[in-house]
């Protein structure tokens, strides 16, 4: 079954701020559409870019469910505690978190520290017997896919054996069986990758962080858990092996038994071990053996992604006060933990100066003086961020600088076209920017120092506009001032004047309303005279209506007397 890579992206969550692929040390992220993701098959998991993001699109696969569900299908589950679990739960005996652990549904808990110490035990009959070379070690799987993907000519320099966690699953599966479950607890990210290509060895990862949300589910305190015999390490209890997750641990464990003929040196944190193998690389042969235990964390495991914050010193002292440094004895699986690490090479564009310079063009860089090499993209250098354009896993608007100089002049474009005048001014009413069209609404003498300093840059506002007080008044009260008309010398301005940044930057858009207001008040005097002729015209005609109805009224009235008159006449004669 496949899943989802242990490290992945939240999709819409990503805030443009870079600093994702600013911390990772392989730059093994791409950015597509604004959104920074995770490229697997680049990324050695070492987790740096999960404790970078600061709004938490990174995140790491939660397997928490897949290890209930695993409890319920297998009668038999072993917990495979990271020996770092003594920073970890410093104040808790390892005892009562066994017991923790078993009431949680687990058949029982094993360190991975044994599992350590039978890689010691192979890496030393190793290094006894072989001939001087470079000897890198196996036992952290970050450090062993920056190897693999990044440095693919120093991969047979891996010695050949497991980690110590799949070391360990080998010796749990030959005591108890093919059928066990094997789920891993600590601090690393990079071993679920562990878990995900080897599921015969080892079926789940989850983190410290994981088991105790599962604690607090389960309402297990392990404060208060009474542990019995029964709750103990099985099938024993680990000695030095429990030194790996410190720096120097796995060393420690070596130099014991081993002669005087090799050499040993620690490098941990990604950067460190990519710049020290960086020099080697061209150096043709050791005069002496050379084991370099390999760390990707800082500290070491200790300070892994998923531990908790504890400080270095605290978790090393818990480490070292722990530890059992006895010879441990009685191994079991040092014929069965044999590996060998094939060369996995990232696959790498190398552009052509050409298709460089087309790159570096798209963000703005058209000489070397431009290459600010600012850092702000993620990247070190314009260069780089320029590969990583023609390797398409960047975009040309990560470039702060180009998209300020890109904003800038579509700004520009846009103030020298406006057909109005434009100003911009800062808080002491000193011109940050305007457009030729705004010198020339004040004169010519204004016009001619605009074109000695283009945007009258720094030139004090007071001095050019007499209602300067009115930019004053937005910048210090912050309400904006629409189309508000202001009589200078012979013209009539219409001025919008706007908040830029509160309290700091005022803009303006200026119109000579001149014409405009005398065809206004020519439209008025005209509507005047309408209205003045129309009144008279009522009037008339009121008059004139008055006039005939009078007399119209005159005449009905005669009718009707006349008819009344004869209707009496008719009466008469009747009677």
């Amino acid at each position: 079954m496949e899943y989802k890579n242990p490290i992945y992206s939240e999709e819409t969550r990503c805030r443009d701020c870079y600093k994702c692929i600013r911390e990772c040390p392989v730059k093994a992220i791409r950015v597509i559409d604004g959104e920074a993701e995770v490229m697997p098959e680049r990324c050695i998991l070492c987790g740096h870019c999960v404790a970078a993001c600061p709004v938490g699109a990174k995140r790491v696969r939660d397997d928490l469910r897949r290890a209930l569900h695993l409890l319920n299908r297998k009668s038999k589950v072993i917990l495979s505690l990271a020996p770092s679990f003594t920073g970890e739960f410093s104040n808790i005996p390892y005892k009562k978190l066994v017991a923790g652990i078993k009431k949680l549904g687990f058949y029982g808990v094993s360190e991975t520290a044994l599992g350590a110490q039978e890689v010691s035990e192979r890496i030393r009959k190793t290094l006894d017997t072989a001939e001087p070379d470079l000897y890198l070690s196996s036992a952290c799987p970050a450090a062993v896919d920056l190897i693999v993907k990044y440095f693919p000519s120093l991969a047979n320099n891996i010695t050949d054996c497991f980690s110590p966690l799949l070391a360990h699953c080998v010796l749990l599966k030959k005591i108890y069986g093919n059928d066990i479950g094997i789920v891993f607890a600590g601090p690393c990210i990079a071993k679920k990758r562990e878990a995900d290509d080897n599921p015969e060895l080892l079926d789940l990862v989850i983190s410290f962080e994981d088991l105790r949300k599962w604690f607090e589910t389960s309402a297990v305190d392990l404060t208060k858990i009474e542990p019995v015999s029964e709750d103990d390490f099985i099938p024993c209890k680990a000695h030095n092996g429990a030194l790996y997750p410190i720096e120097g641990g796995m060393i420690q464990t070596l130099q014991r038994e081993t002669e005087d003929g090799v050499r040993f040196m620690t490098l941990s944190g990604v950067d460190t071990i990519q710049e020290a193998l960086g020099t080697f690389v061209d150096k043709q042969e050791c005069k002496k053996s050379l084991f370099v235990e390999l760390l990707a964390c800082e500290n070491g495991c200790i300070r892994g992604p998923k531990a908790t914050a504890t400080t270095p010193i605290n978790s090393r002292m818990a480490v070292l006060d722990y530890v059992d440094k006895k010879k441990p004895t009685g191994f079991y699986v040092q014929d069965c933990i044999r590996h060998d690490y094939e060369r996995l090479n990232v696959p790498e564009t190398i552009p052509s100066s050409e298709e460089l310079t087309l790159a570096l063009e798209k963000i703005g860089k058209y000489s070397k003086d431009e290459e600010l090499n600012c850092g702000s993209c993620g990247y070190k250098t314009c260069r780089d961020l320029a590969y990583a354009l023609v390797e398409h896993k960047a975009e040309p608007c990560m470039c702060i600088s180009y998209m300020r100089q890109l904003a800038q002049k579509k700004a520009n474009a846009l103030i020298k076209t406006i057909p109005y005048g434009v100003v911009i001014v800062d808080k002491d009413l000193r011109i940050i920017d305007s457009n030729e069209r705004f010198a020339t609404l004040f004169g010519q003498e204004v016009e001619e120092i605009g074109k000695l300093i283009p945007g009258l840059k720094n030139a004090d506002l007071c001095r050019i506009v007499p209602f300067h007080q009115l930019f004053m008044k937005v910048i210090t009260t912050g309400e904006d001032i629409t189309q508000q008309f202001v009589k200078h010398d012979d013209q009539v301005i219409a001025v919008t004047i706007f908040t830029v940044e509160c309290s700091q930057i005022a803009g303006a858009i200026l119109r000579d309303a001149t014409i405009t207001e005398s065809k206004r008040e020519q439209i008025v005097e005209k509507a005047q005279e309408v209205i003045r002729n129309t009144s008279v015209t009522a009037q008339q005609i009121a008059f004139l209506m008055g006039k005939n109805a009078a007399q119209s009224e005159k005449i009905l009235n005669s009718l009707i007397e006349s008819f009344s008159y004869c209707k009496d006449d008719e009466v008469i004669q009747e009677s």
